[in-house]
């Protein structure tokens, strides 16, 4: 395949040589008894000069559900973002608080759509951006050992893992949730902003709300949960499954709103009204939870008793949040608000694309609602695409609806782009 020149750019994150030395450390070899055969070795991707300057391209991409459409506008997105990383720099970018470390969600929701992009299109120089990120990231989680945020990028490593070997790709993953096991807290999730902790870590600080050692928020459902699955259903350990299963039901049953059928941000919102009297549902706060439980429901066994009552929860709120969807097919940032076209948000719209694509290609979602749902949903994105790559019209950090612009970009809009892309494809198939 071709690389476009940005891509070509992105994949500058590498340190000189790293690229042809990331597979062959002693670990990929056999023992030193002389035999050098190695278990995994990837495919070589060609090295090109990287690019000047981002191209600006002169055709305007189309929201039509081609693979050759779909390709087109995933590839563009995934390339400008790549563009941005700083070659001299393990941050990647300017790094604007101490949540948005390289290890931290931020990046990894980032990760984990463009890798999910790169399993679907099967295009090897995207894999092999994550894969180098994953090095320059040591394969460590965040520095938090209880905080969700910094569990997401587990995720990565574990597919990674799962493909190529290596311990140590999980070691430390493997290691920080051992260390949460062993001291499972019972505070409650009750979100206070005067009641926060301070933790000097990762030459960085960290002031939290006291509740965030567990996943008193919504936006922790997507961060956590789907990690602690999946380690349990690599590692074949019932502990990690039974931790999340518990953790799942305590946030569910704290945040839910089963007349709305949709979640609270955090307890601050249980009283908090929008102007015309009603409780504030957050848009990308309900995309990170569908989302969420579309990526836990992938890593359940099928045997695992409570995976219908995951299946049920996870119907219940796509029902509703399609009823929600704007005329333009974005969601708007505070869901209730749809009596006027609000501005579209692209990042609770990436979010819950890719859950009701999921959800269609998975069988859970039969009505052809969904399927118009997602139609909508993806054009939106499309259009939210500058001619260059960059998606725009994303909330900015925040845990309430907020406003965005055509030129408001984060790395997690662009990650929820791409796992929607990754699952729309599929949709061709049908």
């Amino acid at each position: 395949m071709t690389l476009n020149r940005s891509l070509q750019l992105g994949l500058g994150l590498l340190i000189g040589g790293l690229c042809t030395s990331i597979h062959t450390s002693a670990n990929a070899f056999a023992s030193a008894s002389g035999a050098a055969q190695a278990e995994y070795w990837p495919e070589p991707v060609a090295w090109q000069a990287p690019a000047a300057e981002i191209p600006a391209y002169a055709d305007k991409l189309s929201p039509a559900l081609t693979q050759a459409d779909i390709t087109a506008a995933a590839n563009r997105v995934a390339d400008w973002q790549l563009s941005q990383y700083d070659l001299r720099s393990n941050m990647m970018r300017a790094e604007g608080r101490a949540s948005g470390i390289p290890q931290g969600w931020m990046y990894a929701t980032w990760q984990i759509g463009l890798l999910e992009w790169a399993k679907v299109s099967k295009q090897l120089p995207y894999e092999q951006a994550v894969i180098n990120n994953a090095f320059t990231n040591q394969w460590l989680l965040g520095p938090r050992v209880h905080h969700a945020d910094d569990h997401a990028m587990g995720t990565v490593y574990l597919d990674l893992y799962e493909r190529m070997g290596g311990e140590e790709k999980i070691a430390h993953l493997k290691q920080q949730f051992d260390k949460v096991l062993a001291d499972q807290p019972d505070t409650s999730l009750y979100f206070d902003d005067d009641d926060k902790f301070h933790q000097d870590l990762a030459h960085r600080n960290f002031d939290d709300p006291s509740c965030t050692i567990r996943w008193c928020w919504a936006d922790a459902i997507f961060m956590a949960p789907p990690v602690w699955a999946e380690l349990a259903r690599i590692t074949g350990s019932q502990k990690y499954l039974d931790f999340m299963d518990k953790e799942f039901w305590v946030t569910t049953d704290y945040l839910y709103n089963t007349d709305e059928k949709l979640y609270l941000r955090d307890s601050r919102y249980f009283e908090r009204k929008d102007s015309k009297g009603r409780l504030i549902y957050w848009g990308r706060g309900n995309g990170w939870v569908l989302a969420g439980i579309a990526r836990t429901l992938k890593e359940l066994p099928d045997h695992f008793a409570e995976k219908e009552r995951y299946e049920t929860l996870f119907q219940e709120m796509s029902a509703r949040l399609v009823d929600l969807q704007q005329k333009d097919g974005s969601w708007p940032s505070s869901l209730l608000e749809i009596e006027e076209q609000s501005p579209p948000e692209s990042s609770g719209t990436g979010l819950l694309v890719y859950a009701l694509a999921w959800g269609v290609n998975s069988g859970l979602l039969k009505d052809e609602k969904y399927v118009d749902a997602v139609h909508k949903g993806w054009a939106s994105l499309v259009d939210s695409v500058q001619p260059n790559g960059k998606l725009g019209w994303v909330q900015q950090v925040a845990f309430a609806p907020g406003s965005a612009t055509a030129e408001d970009t984060q790395l997690y809009g662009t990650g929820a782009l791409l796992l929607a892309a990754s699952e729309v494809i599929q949709l061709d198939h049908k």
